[in-house]
């Protein structure tokens, strides 16, 4: 034990991000009080160290020569030299204050003096050492500025853009203390205003959504941009004033591109990133050397964006038109004739048209051939490719909807067909679809379908260097059955069919019928299927649904290849151990990439995406086309990117997207709300997953998800897995109720059952094993609170849940029949349960809850629920027995604790079984109070507050936990103040230590132990901290 409280790690809202033109090579940070100094090009963090002592830092400047800096927030500021950010711990002594809020600051043009601009919009001259010089202010005006920025032009002229709360845009000159404009045209509040580096332009945003971009000398709005959907956070002129970069509520950073057309000015949009969660993007800086664009948020997350994704290496995007192709030789193609389908290989593209011509593109001499013609495959075809792992062999596969296959095999560069290979299939009457994957290095899979039901599923094995059918399978077909997707795994084939269904083919015997996984989940058309991972004979597959489901199954390849023929079709040799859908859109496939992280792509409407679904932010996008487009994605190479051909307006587009030198993200980030609650896995994770040595938990948010992630608990580093998405309202609890599952409410009468899976080395993996039933098809009602009681050593349980309308309902869940049963409910009075336990003393079992009148109120439940058979330290209960009880019975006793509302509470039975009750209210108050059977012990029981510390904290305390074989309790507060309480031998509280944390609205913490005897502490509210005590 340490004794003393200690900050290990801090992720939250960042509100300024900036290059350095002096330390090219670095971007700095600020993040609570804290400023995290990190190599852009390697994501390395360099340093990180305090600046204030409780102040966030809102923003800082360089002077001209980038070896000094300021930093202010709030009515804090700090002077110190780049030096000192890149070797020092801890600067916060050096904090200045000042009597007014703090809007900006910035060197003078020599860097011998600070500006700083004030909410009331008076700027302050000061020294180096922070002693003010001079005032200066607008004469006449006392305005309340939300925002503002000092602009340093020359030794002479220095712009003061003050952004007022509803008196628009004052733009003044310091010296002269002269006002030059008052900019009026935004509706509502002015969030950011900036003059542009030459002195030309100013820029504005506001409440209204808009940008405007005004002349500084005349004054004159010269354009209005719009496109941001929320409120305009920040601003910045780059590339020579030609350009400007936004940051909005959003979520999104847009890129302007200012256009002069003789006397007239226009702002147009040039380009969107999808960068942030949620809510808010606070700040944006350009390193225009590089084109990288760097932007911070809410969310915490650091993201880099090349704002030169499309040109850096001059060959991302082509773009060509089948009557003006350039050509080697005569190409024959024929007015009206257009691109049906293409494959692109190392060498190129090769591709087919509407009357039959193949068409060979090579990317090295940039000029298209003519192949061969065929005109069987005019009208209607289907075009497939795939390589051998050398890549010396390339196979292009067109199909007709005749039964008609024509195979051709490339060589590595594209310029010799060493093979080709005409099939008919005579067993089909008719194809719709054709699908070809590798299987093992030599050879390859044709699957041919006919939308015959009675006709075979036909698969054909191709040798890939000679193209001759080696093998061929003639699989049942499944009723209802239609192809879309393919993977091999061994000897299985699995098909990807409608209706979420998957069917897995045995490749030894075409005669056994297939084992199927119908209905994965809710959506249509599987998209994509790919083997993840075996392990201990369960293979791991993810599963793709056009309607933008994502699921994880495994499957047991030891019962599957024993599979007879006669086995009953209930049968089940798989499970879903992860099940999520993805923010928006359709969903046409997914995998992992080289570094571990699960990519996503698909469509928004006309824009194509790729999304990194583990961190949550857009690779790249483009727009495609609408509904009918054609195209298709094919790797240029591990670590090297994509090719995305596609055709829109009758034009071919080849697009290179290629992975990003640089990190893509500095930090990850956490949720874009305020976490609700966490719940810490006790059971440490050692031999898998990033951090090796580390705890998983959970976080439930005001945004509606939950998110899995793993911390290590040397150096607090957190790493995401999962953002699940099930949750349609904020969350109000979640709790891991044992090593693998784990419980969630939140409003509309919300609770999910999820079960945890780490048996793979990929990933942690959870999904939804069963939800609570609602009572109403239009619930409404809010689960604020939930408690679990195990029945015996099995993974059924009784739980019981508290509402926002006074009722308290509790079930009994079977593990087995995956069921809930509804067993007793009740009401409390009307105001709102937030609390409940169960408690077990002696041979009697208690239900506690706690409510928004104050009181903490005790159920027994022991005569009431008579199918309960034995009491001592678990309960077992005979199912047989289990029925519904209405009951109506008054709590046993009740004890009004606190003057309002109990916010949190947490409890204790001691071995003389006394039960200890740990509450925190909104009347600021921490309590304990303790309940103990009579002397006459007649099942009566006395309760009474042992200590009460009023006003333990200046604001509502909003969680209490108990550590330490329960003789401590933390407990944290709105005030932002965490306190640690030792539990004396007389039940009283006694203040031990107390600490403030930089996050807001701090509302939710979990403790564990760990290995060297001290605490891991996780805290969350607007932010997420792991702490050492």
């Amino acid at each position: 034990m340490t004794g003393q409280l200690q900050d290990l790690s801090h992720y939250g809202p960042s509100l300024c991000v900036k290059f350095n033109k002096t330390y090219t090579d670095y971007i700095f940070v600020a993040v609570g009080p804290f400023i995290q100094i990190y190599r852009y090009d390697t994501g390395e963090l360099i340093n990180r160290l305090r600046i204030f002592k409780a102040n966030k830092v809102h923003g800082f400047n360089f002077s001209n020569d980038g070896e000094n800096c300021v930093l202010f927030g709030s009515k804090s500021i700090s002077i110190c030299s780049i030096r000192e950010l890149l070797s020092s711990n801890d600067i916060s002594s050096s904090e200045n204050m000042y009597t007014e809020w703090i809007i900006d600051s910035t060197f003078s043009y020599d860097s011998k003096q600070l500006y700083i601009l004030t909410c009331y919009n008076l700027v302050l001259v000061v020294d180096l050492q922070g002693n003010i010089v001079e005032r200066k202010n607008l004469l006449n005006e006392r305005s309340i500025l939300y925002s503002g920025t000092i602009k340093v032009l020359s030794d002479e002229r220095v712009i003061i853009n003050a952004g007022t709360v509803l008196g628009g845009i004052l733009i003044w000159d310091l010296y002269k203390e002269e006002k030059m404009h008052n900019l009026t045209g935004h509706d509502g509040s002015i969030f950011y205003v900036v003059v542009s580096n030459e002195g030309q332009y100013v820029a504005s945003c506001s409440d209204d959504r808009s940008i405007r971009l005004w002349d500084l000398t005349s004054g004159r709005e010269l354009s209005i941009g719009w496109g941001h959907t929320a409120r305009i956070w920040n601003l910045k002129f780059f590339n020579n004033d030609t350009q400007l970069i936004s940051v909005s509520e959003d979520c999104t950073c847009r890129v302007w591109n200012i256009i002069k057309n003789q006397d007239k000015v226009e702002l147009v949009m040039a380009n969107i990133y999808e960068t942030h969660l949620i809510k808010n993007v606070w700040s944006v800086d350009v390193l225009e050397t590089e084109g990288i664009a760097a932007t911070s948020g809410n969310d915490g997350r650091i993201k880099l964006i090349d704002l030169k994704q499309t040109t850096r290496f001059g060959d991302e995007e082509r773009c060509f038109n089948i009557t003006s192709l350039p050509s080697k030789g005569e190409l024959n193609l024929q007015k009206g004739e257009i691109f049906k389908g293409f494959h692109w290989f190392d060498f190129g593209l090769v591709a087919i048209t509407s009357l039959g011509n193949v068409l060979k593109y090579s990317e090295r001499e940039m000029i298209w051939e003519l192949i061969t013609s065929d005109e069987r495959l005019a009208s209607y075809s289907i075009t497939n490719g795939v390589s051998d792992a050398t890549h010396e062999n390339n196979v292009i596969v067109f199909s007709n909807n005749k039964c008609d296959i024509l195979m051709l095999n490339f060589s590595k560069d594209g310029q010799v067909v060493s093979c080709k290979n005409l099939l008919h299939i005579e067993s089909l009457s008719k194809t719709c679809n054709s699908m070809v994957i590798a299987y093992g290095p030599e050879h390859c899979l044709v699957a041919v379908e006919s939308p015959n039901p009675r006709d075979k599923f036909v698969v054909l094995q191709v040798k890939i260097t000679t193209l001759e059918v080696v093998k061929r399978f003639n699989f049942l077909k499944p009723e209802g059955f239609v192809s879309s997707c393919l993977e091999v795994f061994e000897n299985s084939l699995l098909i990807g069919s409608r209706f979420s269904t998957v069917a897995i083919f045995n490749l030894e015997d075409d005669s056994q019928k297939p084992y199927l996984i119908r209905r994965i989940t809710s959506g249509d058309t599987t998209t994509s299927i790919k083997h993840v991972e075996t392990i201990n004979g369960q293979a791991l597959f993810s599963v793709t649904n056009r309607d933008g489901f994502y699921n994880f199954i495994k499957i047991d390849t030891f019962a599957l290849k024993n599979l007879s023929d006669d086995r009953n079709d209930s049968i089940c040799l798989h499970g879903i151990i992860h099940s999520n859908k993805v923010i928006k859109g359709f969903l046409e496939g997914a995998f992992y990439n080289s570094k571990g992280d699960y990519i996503t792509y698909g469509f928004k409407s006309s824009l194509f995406y790729m999304f990194n679904e583990k961190n949550g932010y857009e690779i790249a996008s483009q727009v495609c086309g609408g509904a009918h487009r054609q195209w298709k994605l094919c790797s240029l190479g591990e670590n090297v990117g994509f090719m995305l051909v596609y055709i829109k307006a009758s034009e071919l587009f080849l697009r290179k997207i290629y992975t990003s030198d640089i990190p893509e993200t500095l930090e990850d980030a956490i949720h874009g709300r305020e976490i609700r609650d966490i719940s810490i896995l006790p059971r440490r994770i050692t031999d898998k997953y990033d951090p090796q040595n580390g705890y998983l938990f959970v976080t439930g948010s005001e945004d509606t998800t939950i998110k899995l992630c793993k911390y290590d608990p040397k150096d607090g580093a957190i790493t995401n897995y999962w953002t699940e998405r099930k949750h349609v309202s904020g969350l109000q609890r979640l709790s891991f109720i044992n090593d693998k599952l784990m419980v969630s409410c939140s409003a509309r009468e919300e609770l999910f059952l999820w079960e945890l899976n780490t048996e793979f080395k990929s990933n942690p993996y959870m999904t939804i094993r069963q939800s609570l039933p609602t009572l109403t098809t239009h619930p409404d009602l809010r689960i604020m609170d939930f408690d679990v009681l195990f029945n015996g050593s099995s993974n059924n349980f009784i739980i019981s849940t508290v509402y926002s309308d006074s009722s308290i309902k509790m079930w009994y869940y079977n593990y087995d029949s995956n069921q809930y049963q509804k067993i007793w409910e009740n009401r409390y009075q009307t105001c709102c349960i937030l609390n409940t336990s169960f408690v077990q003393l002696e041979d009697q079992l208690f239900l506690l809850i706690a409510a928004t009148d104050g009181f903490l109120s005790l159920y027994n439940l022991t005569n009431e629920l008579s199918f309960i058979k034995n009491l001592n330290n678990s309960i077992e209960l005979n199912e047989d027995q289990i029925k519904l009880v209405q009951s109506n019975k008054k709590p046993q006793l009740s004890l009004s604790v606190h003057k309002s509302g109990i916010k949190t509470m947490d409890v204790n039975v001691t071995s003389d079984n006394i039960l200890q009750v740990f509450t925190g209210g909104d009347d600021n108050s921490i309590g304990m109070t303790i309940f103990k059977q009579s002397d006459d012990k007649k099942n009566n029981f006395n309760g009474k507050t042992t200590s009460m510390i009023e006003n333990a904290a200046s604001s509502t305390v909003t969680s209490c936990q108990l550590f330490n074989n329960a003789t401590n309790l933390i407990t944290t507060s709105v005030d932002q103040r965490v306190r640690v309480w030792i539990i004396s031998s007389d039940n009283k509280l006694i203040l031990k230590d107390t600490k403030y944390t930089t996050i807001a609205d701090t509302g939710s913490c979990d403790v564990v132990a760990d290995d060297d005897n001290s605490q891991s502490i996780l805290l969350g509210g607007v932010g997420l901290s792991v702490w050492k005590y």
